[in-house]
């Protein structure tokens, strides 16, 4: 018997965490995952009515159960508090799983405001319920596009308190949507007294939520919602098993990847992994929400492996690039068990 699991459970009873952006490739399988150990769940959407299918898609749970409210989310203005505090009633927990993947300066102010509104909010519960401290957590969907440190050798082993990308330098190259995940993880840690080793700056008497950011590459996996491909990374991955994409040669380097599934275990155990079991470490800060990297030469052959038609891309090199390199022992703080091969 897992006792430190079964407390959990029993925990789970009865509470309710805040999804915004549910109905998306990564929110709606954290929702998955929460209703599945026990969770009750507010989630986000654009559109209610439109946002039926998730219910359906998870067996119908009960309006108790996956309760779904409209919300908007804009580069300008920021979310109001007033808002936010509605959504965040009777939650203490939220998970930031919007995005906004358009390549230009909106993506930042998007991004920060998104990440800044869901840790103030989440502030605003401890100032009002100081009991809680220990008990609130935001968890904020990043990805590996803020960990790539100018100047770090190719065969390095990437570290979340060390890597860190320039978010100057990825503006000035024109890659906003990465800038803006670095400058969205900068502001939030900033803003619970961390810097961006995630240690403490200021007064450690101060109450704080715990800030988590998970960050992924590639996500894989049947997408929950029925019908086209919304998600720009499976639409990318779903051009390239077509034919259409990365069709002449096989690219001589890596991907890191993780199933979507996966992804949502390690958001969630970032929430529960309180500081409550002396057996595991409260979580915060950076965690790479990657299994591994792997060459685009074995990818693609597993991708052949299941599609026998899929036609391999012509190989042109001779001597294969090394995979990314991360240092899983954060991730693996967490505690999920195996996490699902290629």
């Amino acid at each position: 018997l897992d006792v430190s699991k079964e407390k959990m459970l029993f925990a789970a009873v009865g509470q309710r965490a805040l999804v915004i952006g549910a109905t998306g490739f990564v929110g709606s399988q954290v929702v998955k995952c929460l209703l599945e150990k026990g969770y009750k769940v507010r989630g986000t959407c654009r559109n209610v009515e439109k946002a039926q299918w998730l219910r359906v898609a998870l067996n119908n749970p009960s309006e108790e159960n996956l309760e779904l409210k409209e919300f908007v989310l804009a580069p300008e203005p920021p979310p109001e508090d007033a808002v936010m505090d509605s959504l965040m009633e009777g939650c203490k927990s939220v998970f930031m799983c919007a995005g906004y993947e358009t390549q230009d300066p909106t993506t930042i102010t998007f991004m920060v405001n998104a990440g800044k509104a869901a840790v103030d909010a989440a502030s605003r519960v401890i100032a009002k319920n100081p009991e809680l401290a220990d008990q609130v957590s935001v968890v904020l969907t990043s990805s590996t596009g803020s960990t790539n440190k100018p100047g770090a050798a190719a065969d390095s082993i990437k570290s979340e308190t060390e890597d860190w990308s320039d978010p100057e330098l990825q503006q000035k190259n024109g890659r906003f949507s990465p800038a803006a995940k670095t400058l969205m993880e900068i502001t939030a840690l900033k803003a619970v007294g961390r810097d961006q080793k995630n240690e403490l700056t200021g007064d450690k008497n101060e109450k704080f939520p715990r800030v988590c950011i998970m960050n992924p590459s590639l996500i894989l996996a049947p997408q929950l919602k029925p019908g086209d491909v919304t998600s720009p990374g499976l639409g990318w991955f779903l051009k390239i098993m077509n034919g259409e994409a990365m069709a002449e040669k096989i690219p001589n380097d890596s991907m890191s990847v993780i199933h979507a599934a996966d992804l949502a275990k390690l958001h969630v155990a970032c929430m529960e992994n309180d500081g409550s079991d002396p057996n595991v470490a409260a979580a915060s800060g950076r965690y790479f929400g990657v299994n591994k990297s792997w060459h685009w030469e074995d990818i693609l052959n597993a991708v052949k492996v299941e599609i026998p038609e899929y036609k391999m891309p012509a190989k042109k090199y001779e001597q294969r690039a090394k995979e990314t390199l991360f240092d899983s022992s954060r991730r693996d703080s967490l505690n999920i068990g195996e996490l699902k091969d290629l």
